[in-house]
């Protein structure tokens, strides 16, 4: 994330940073270093080439974004300098709560400041006491104002894990004040120090430096002109946006990706009904890499997308039925239509202009979902046995009776729940009650986004909900996902309010193997494991993966993301609907601290029927 534009020593006042206590391990020469600290402009978005050795797979010269005729709407990134809502370059005043620490190649700590200083001027020469060694570290925070973390004396893999800060997301774009407590962070990943205090750099060569911190964030600016006659601007929502500010960016070793896709993420989601209007926000780094398949911005959609890249959502209601809705996604990244990353130190300014006809709808452009639900009876006769998890692909429906469930193949009274249902408080209403995203906290729901936040029919339906014989609920799940979870239920209650009466687990997977299979079969898609015990006559397959996970396998994955898609979900004994397995890297042992009002860190997320909104 963070790489240094060496420039000439700069003029400045001299200061001496208490490093007492030199060395821990007592090895190596302590000299004092004079650095000359500063503060480095933001780069523009549209102008990446102002960016040297920034980490990230390097986009490829593509077609340019252009009009179409099958295109629902123009969207471009644009140089800031053109958006009003970006305004003049604000840096902080000071260098506040800054911090040095001094690391061998290896990670290990060699030293640093034994203080944090409150403020320090920008462009003072610096004098601090650092280990002579070659091919070392050095890692500087000027954390700003409020901002207690700190990097500590502990090993480099401690600092990368380290949040920047957890208010940035608070701080306005555009105030001065609130740019004193932005973060500004600088990695010199590979530096020799001499025994006569100057650096040199990794190759040798002695540079007088001076040091330029980049700003920890980037800023996103959104601008929108909305003209389709027939629709009104309801909701925006920003996607797949990291939580957490890194100090120390740690890139993918295949593919020089970051943040993990095992971090968590979330959505900033406001509503505007404006026609016409401006947002902007500070975001963390989202570097996903590029797609030579981008070729144009009408090519900029999903199946093009790196998994985790940041897109706008732009969702427009029908004005005579609300039901009815035009869903534009909108993924970001910097000019070339094949670039999906977002850097931090960045400014990015996105202009988008709408104006299709309302009565000749986008139907090519791909970019567009025309949002006209059905109930999920309407033509659903795939009736199934009743279970306590159902398997369906994406996009697929089925029906069931909910007063039923199988034993052996053969249906049998459900008599508890009937027991909970005497006359007159039977099934009255169904609703979704969680369901997962695709990957983690990135992705699509897999059960669908509900028509509002009481009318679950176009997931989930129910009909003669009072007759044991006749009821049948209908579920319909959302296409194109890659597949997970999802819990409906049914209540007494007209409304789905109060405690559900039953609930059932649905398992969105393409996943479909042959229930009466009696040998082993390799197909992933169908894939089950036949195992032999003594001379027992009945052999039943094994599927080659737990209920709800997102993938099988034969051998054990290796890496820490195909392990969390191979989790799926646990079970407790008596407990039919299942909880939550782990979707992290940071997990080591067998036990873990469940939050009830607020979300577990590393535990797989569930999501409302919104598809947003977390549900704890």
């Amino acid at each position: 994330m963070a790489v240094t534009t060496f420039l000439i020593l700069a003029t400045g006042c001299d200061d001496r940073f208490d490093s007492r206590g030199g060395h821990p391990s007592g090895e190596g020469k302590m000299v004092d270093v004079t650095l000359d600290i500063g503060l480095a402009d933001e780069a523009d978005g549209y102008d990446l080439s102002g960016t040297p050795g920034m980490s990230g797979t390097a986009s490829t010269p593509s077609t340019k974004a252009g009009i179409d005729r099958e295109s629902a709407f123009d969207f471009s990134l644009v140089p800031s300098q053109q958006t009003k809502a970006v305004g003049t370059s604000l840096q902080p005043d000071a260098l506040y709560n800054l911090e040095i620490r001094q690391y061998s190649s290896s990670g290990a700590y060699l030293g640093g400041s034994a203080t944090v200083e409150a403020s320090t001027a920008i462009g003072t020469k610096i004098t601090l006491n650092l280990q002579a060694t070659t091919h070392c570290q050095l890692v500087l925070v000027a954390w700003g104002v409020g901002n207690g973390r700190r990097l500590g004396t502990g090993a480099l893999n401690a600092v990368k894990d380290t949040i920047g800060s957890y208010f940035i997301k608070d701080l306005a774009p555009t105030d001065q004040t609130d740019m004193n407590k932005m973060p500004y962070v600088l990695h010199l990943k590979d530096i020799n120090v001499s025994s006569d205090g100057r650096i040199y750099s990794a190759d040798g060569e002695a540079i007088d430096v001076r040091l330029r911190l980049q700003r920890l964030a980037a800023r996103l600016t959104f601008t929108w002109d909305y003209k389709v006659d027939g629709y009104t601007p309801q909701q925006i929502l920003i996607h797949s946006i990291p939580t957490q500010y890194k100090v120390i960016a740690s890139p993918g070793k295949k593919d020089n990706t970051y943040p993990s896709l095992l971090d968590q993420f979330t959505t900033i989601q406001f509503t505007n009904n404006a026609t016409n209007g401006t947002y902007s926000c500070w975001i963390p780094a989202n570097v996903r890499g590029s797609n030579p398949a981008a070729t144009s911005q009408l090519y900029r959609i999903k199946s093009n997308a790196p998994t985790g890249s940041s897109y706008i959502r732009f969702i427009a209601v029908n004005n005579t039925d609300a039901k009815k809705k035009l869903d534009y996604r909108i993924y970001l990244g910097g000019k070339e239509t094949t670039d999906f990353n977002l850097y931090g130190n960045h400014d990015y300014a996105y202009e988008a202009a709408f104006k299709h006809s309302s009565t000749n709808l986008p139907v090519n452009d791909r970019r567009v979902t025309i949002v006209d639900p059905i109930p999920a009876s309407q033509d659903n006769n795939n009736f199934v046995p009743t279970a306590n998890c159902f398997m369906v692909a994406p996009g697929g429906a089925f029906c069931f009776n909910p007063y039923k469930y199988t034993v052996e193949g053969s249906p049998v009274d459900n008599t508890l729940l009937k027991s909970w249902c005497p006359e007159g408080t039977k099934i009255q209403s169904v609703r979704v009650l969680w369901q997962t995203l695709e990957n983690g906290d990135v992705g699509d729901p897999v059960l669908g986004t509900a028509n509002s936040s009481d009318d679950h029919t176009n997931i989930v339906d129910l009909t003669d909900g009072a007759n044991f014989d006749k009821a049948r609920i209908y579920c319909r799940v959302a296409p194109n996902t890659t597949g997970g979870s999802g819990v409906i239920a049914a209540y007494a209650s007209t409304d789905g309010t109060g405690d559900p009466l039953w609930s059932w687990h649905v398992w969105v997977t393409d996943y479909a193997p042959d229930a009466m299979a009696n040998a082993t079969v390799d197909d992933p898609n169908k894939r089950v494991q036949l195992y032999t015990y003594g001379n027992h006559p009945n052999k039943y397959p094994m599927m080659d993966r737990n209920l709800g996970a997102l993938a099988g396998y034969t051998n054990v994955p290796e890496d820490d993301l195909a392990k969390s898609k191979a989790n799926g979900f646990h079970y407790q004994c008596g407990r039919k609907d299942p909880f939550p397995s782990t979707y992290s890297s940071s997990i080591e042992g067998s036990s873990i601290t469940v939050n009830t009002d607020k979300l577990t860190p590393g535990m797989l997320n569930y999501y409302q029927p919104d598809g947003v909104s977390y549900f704890v």
